[in-house]
């Protein structure tokens, strides 16, 4: 497959109201680089711990025939480590599957899934490709992104774009899980109502997968860390807190603390939330079955269940 170069279906209306709830990003044509086997780096440089990858390598890169998102497609995660960003996200899908399985649950045909904030579908993909025989559904708060992948990835895939308002096109009760990756890093107002509108979609027994910026996060927090490096950007126009590093070797000064920056409408916080707070708040909504310390880098993820 050759590189793609098409122009996302992206107007210029933006008034502000709308630019307050969501993105729409630039219509410029995408830059698409080949599937990853053309990334594929030697054995020996590959760094892939997890056996069952290892194993299964070359079937899983032979389902994904599918192009690799640009650098400033992804939010220049990985930079020029195109396998990189690839394998991370494979790495997140399988630890989903295993997670959901420690709860007895397991993924059968026509069964339904939701990725809350896909982005460019690092962790969609795989789902896509390896799960064809699932139902998925996708969103993203920048339209940018709903057009990439509704453009190059499965046509399988229901991809819409959201608000940050907490509705969702979805039937109540018709989702066996629902994922979310550094979304609830950076939700404010109307979190609670999130949670609530997650539950309305789960079906009974369903499973919310849901990364936070944990206490341990705000403890160890690096100088290193990208977290970081925007938050020290952003400093001198955030007026609830005088940010350095001497803030974090502090406890959290509020249960939910939240960084929040006065140069943006929207994608302009950074949330931390103790465990107690996960436990008696969000535990109102759906049962916390756990807290997977560093499940996703520097993240922790929330693992949570309707009631049956």
């Amino acid at each position: 497959m050759e590189n793609v170069h098409s122009r996302p279906i992206i107007s210029s209306f933006a008034p502000p109201w709308l630019s307050a709830i969501s993105i729409k990003g630039t219509n410029k044509p995408y830059q698409n680089l080949l599937p990853v086997r053309h990334h594929l780096p030697p054995p020996a440089q590959r760094k892939i711990d997890n056996p069952e990858i290892r194993d299964q390598l070359d079937a899983f890169i032979s389902r994904d025939e599918y192009p690799i998102p640009a650098v400033p497609d992804r939010e220049g995660y990985y930079k020029d480590q195109h396998f990189g960003w690839w394998l991370s996200g494979l790495q997140d899908y399988l630890t989903i599957k295993r997670t959901i399985a420690e709860h007895d649950i397991s993924l059968a045909f026509g069964d339904q899934t939701f990725e809350l904030g896909c982005a460019s579908g690092r962790v969609l993909r795989h789902f896509a490709c390896q799960e064809p025989a699932l139902v998925h559904w996708a969103s993203d708060i920048q339209l940018r992104h709903v057009e990439w992948v509704r453009s190059f990835l499965p046509q399988t895939i229901r991809v819409f774009q959201n608000t940050v308002l907490p509705q969702l096109p979805l039937e109540s009760n018709s989702l066996k899980l629902v994922y979310a990756f550094s979304v609830f890093t950076h939700i404010d107002d109307f979190e609670l109502a999130w949670l609530a509108e997650l539950r309305r979609i789960l079906a009974p027994g369903g499973i919310a997968y849901l990364t936070i910026h944990s206490e341990r996060t705000w403890q160890n927090m690096n100088p290193e860390w990208a977290l970081w490096k925007g938050l020290d950007r952003h400093k001198e126009n955030i007026p609830d807190y005088q940010v350095s590093m001497d803030l974090f070797k502090q406890p959290m000064p509020a249960p939910k603390t939240v960084f929040c920056w006065t140069t943006g409408q929207t994608y302009n916080t950074q949330v931390f939330h103790s465990d107690d707070y996960i436990r008696t708040a969000w535990g109102r909504f759906l049962s916390v079955k756990g807290i997977i310390a560093g499940g996703y880098d520097y993240q922790d993820v929330v693992v949570l269940q309707k009631e049956l």
